[in-house]
């Protein structure tokens, strides 16, 4: 079986390509650098002639940009990293009978609070990354052999210029800065890790269609900070309780539940609490220590 997938040198890419190898599938990442194959998704021909030469019997795109300042910023290359890309891979895929993954977001409800939002619930595109996100939906979509996944992940990259948030989050409760948790910022945040076995476990399904994959657990930003600090016995002695909305600039989406019902009836098993998510952040972070 083969697998090509596109940002392969990302947290989520790097997470899926050890589980793709650890089923003993032969997986090819391609990245603007450090990957098996250096490509950039903008340019058609480049896309097109590696998809060619690989002739994939499954492809994954998990390459976005997810900055939402910088997408605000440059919404005309936040479409062409983000959109146009699952479009032209949607194509190709539908042509060449290839089952095309389009790894999507959660970004896009808001004023719910708690609520857990199912895969038919209206959307709200509030920004640039959102719009565009979504568009990639509307295109992989367009090939009947596809799935398009929403999740929000959680992990570590190990790259100290561009620390994921988890990172931040345990860099500030070691160094015992000031750190504000959100109390109406509502996420389904998962680990990447396990959200990695969850998502080939879909794939070998061969579902279609648009699917939640997440915690089965809403939990806000302020819950999951005080989870994992308990676990890890930091303290929250320089932490605020502040908002969301006092963040100021781009406009963001905060109630972003997920249900995973649908994913949980199609793999035959529970996806993670927000308890078993830190059990595995830390299983993850202890890993790192020891090596």
């Amino acid at each position: 079986m083969r697998v090509l997938l596109t940002g392969s040198t990302g947290m989520l890419g790097q997470s899926l390509m050890n589980e793709i190898k650890t089923r003993g599938f032969e997986v090819t990442g391609i990245a603007r650098n450090g990957a098996d194959v250096s490509c950039d998704i903008s340019n058609d021909e480049e896309l097109e002639s590696i998809i060619s030469s690989i002739n994939p019997h499954i492809l994954i795109n998990c390459a976005a940009i997810v900055n939402l300042t910088k997408c605000e910023d440059n919404p005309g290359h936040a479409y062409l990293v983000n959109s146009r890309p699952s479009s032209i891979m949607s194509e190709i895929s539908r042509k060449a009978g290839i089952y095309f993954v389009q790894i999507s977001t959660d970004h896009y409800y808001t004023g719910d609070c708690h609520k857990k939002h199912s895969e038919n619930h209206p959307v709200h595109l509030m920004n640039e990354y959102a719009r565009t996100k979504y568009a990639a939906e509307v295109f992989a979509l367009t090939n009947p052999n596809s799935l398009v996944v929403r999740t929000n992940v959680v992990g570590f990259r190990h790259d100290l210029k561009a620390p994921t948030f988890l990172e931040w989050v345990i860099q500030n409760l070691q160094k015992k800065s000031v750190m504000t948790l959100f109390d109406d910022y509502y996420t389904s945040s998962i680990h990447v890790n396990q959200f990695s076995t969850a998502l080939m476990d879909i794939i070998e399904t061969r579902f279609c269609g648009v699917l939640n994959l997440a915690s089965r657990d809403v939990f806000s930003k302020k819950e999951f900070i005080c989870a994992l600090s308990d676990r890890m016995a930091y303290s929250l002695d320089n932490t605020v309780i502040g908002s969301v909305f006092d963040i100021g600039g781009t406009p963001r989406a905060e109630s972003i539940g997920l249900d995973v019902t649908k994913a949980e009836q199609i793999l035959g098993y529970e996806l993670p609490t927000l308890d078993e998510v830190i059990t595995s952040i830390i299983k993850e972070y202890d890993e790192g220590l020891n090596k």
